[in-house]
């Protein structure tokens, strides 16, 4: 990993993308809190907000595919996040005039997600370009390390800020974040071949459709795509939940529950950090299907967190389930862009991330729903019980009778896929060695 950030323009890439990290770990903690602390949401309310934000994929996950396989990718990126740093910023203006809503703060978070959509089916599309596919385990391991490093850092500096200048002033670190990250992607040297010509723009629906058809003929992504469905209903509603109830449940201060999100997301560093390693011991098949078992196991026990030594249950239990999560997204991740013809990536990355985050914002509603009729503890009991299923699907599906990815059967891929196989000089079955 050390040796890959000697690259430059990965370099720019991995730098740009932890210092908006690090705004987005502030955003995690402050924008809830802007619902929770300044306009007094009820839980139901800091539900709908949050799913307003992973709601985005539903209106442009596909469509965003597309664009990326279309539009040069680097453009495509950095307009993401000048857009981001806008919006982001319209926040603390309204609340200094005083027109600060909760409507507004959704239709906030519902236009920054669309942005968010864009950006993150377009980075691992350009990541390919800019490191060989022999490390992009390693590539991948790296940017999610710089991802839970600012999780770690992130919410103690934004409990920090929020008890200092409040939530809605603290939101101005992400949007300077986001104006870093575009400025490290405009200096990078890589260069991007063309993207193949489409003279018929009418044929939007038509590419969608290979980019469905191939994660449907595939058994890697079609099983990379249901886990992700699965797991990421139960994380929506944790990530829904989980503030409500160390705010208000525990009585938890914003400075603590930030130290805590920050102790706990040292397990998403280590995980990233392993995941490489890992994989080459064991085989990526074993890690992933491994990483699910921590996963479930370690959620358990987070809904017994309490005040004293009890807020220990919450730093264990989540340490371990960020590691997993950390050690799954970048194998999963790694094997995709391995295994995916590049002409189609976009699509494909877009298809299984929008199948993987259409559950959020149902995962959101009901955690919120059950968290206003019981309890939010009562909320991260049922939600801890069905992530138990990630572990088991993982060993019926087919990456829990191989070693490695590579050894999973491709399957038919039809007309569509085989065109764009070709067309991009390489079997669509081909992976790592």
């Amino acid at each position: 990993m050390i040796e890959l950030l000697r690259d430059r323009d990965f370099a720019l890439l991995w730098a740009g993308q932890s210092v908006s990290q690090l705004g987005t770990a502030v955003t995690y903690l402050a924008f809830p809190l802007v619902a929770v602390v300044t306009l007094g949401a009820s839980a139901f309310q800091v539900s709908l907000v949050a799913a307003a934000s992973t709601a985005a994929w539903l209106v442009v996950g596909l469509p965003a595919g597309a664009w990326v396989d279309r539009a040069p990718g680097r453009l495509l990126l950095i307009g993401a996040d000048l857009g981001r740093a806008a919006l982001i910023t319209t926040v603390p203006v309204a609340w200094a005039l005083h027109l600060l809503t909760l409507g507004y703060l959704a239709l906030v978070a519902f236009a920054v997600g669309v942005l968010t959509v864009i950006f993150d089916v377009g980075y691992p599309a350009f990541l390919p370009s800019v490191v060989s596919r022999e490390r992009l385990v390693d590539g991948n391991g790296a940017l999610v390390a710089s991802e839970s490093a600012a999780t770690i850092a992130g919410p103690g500096l934004g409990g920090l800020l929020v008890q200092l200048a409040g939530a809605p002033l603290a939101l101005l670190v992400d949007g300077v974040s986001f104006l870093v990250s575009a400025a490290g992607l405009a200096a990078m040297r890589t260069q991007v071949a063309p993207r193949p010509q489409r003279p018929d723009r009418q044929r939007l629906g038509q590419e969608i459709l290979v980019g469905l058809r191939h994660v449907r003929s595939h058994a890697l992504t079609r099983t990379v795509a249901i886990t992700s469905a699965l797991a990421n209903f139960v994380f929506g509603g944790y990530e829904a939940v989980l503030l409500v109830f160390l705010a208000r449940q525990v009585g938890l201060s914003p400075a603590l529950i930030g130290g805590m999100l920050a102790l706990s997301s040292i397990g998403g560093l280590l995980g990233a950090v392993v995941a490489a390693p890992l994989s080459r011991w064991a085989g990526d098949a074993r890690v992933l299907t491994g990483a699910g078992v921590a996963m479930a196991g370690s959620g358990l026990i987070i809904p017994l967190t309490g005040k004293g030594a009890n807020l220990l249950w919450y730093v264990v239990g989540a340490f371990v389930l960020t590691l997993g999560a950390a050690v799954f997204n970048v194998c999963a991740r790694a094997a995709i862009q391995v295994a995916t013809p590049e002409a189609v990536l976009g699509r494909v990355s877009a298809t299984v991330r929008l199948l993987g985050r259409v559950t959020m914002p149902s995962g959101a509603l009901v955690a919120g729903a059950v968290a206003g009729i019981f309890t939010p503890r009562t909320a991260l009991v049922a939600l801890m019980v069905l992530l138990a299923i990630v572990p088991a699907w993982l060993f019926v599906s087919p990456l829990g009778r191989v070693l490695n990815s590579s050894r999973i059967d491709s399957g038919d891929c039809g007309p569509d896929s085989e065109q764009t196989a070709a067309t991009s000089g390489r079997p669509h079955g081909e992976a790592a060695k």
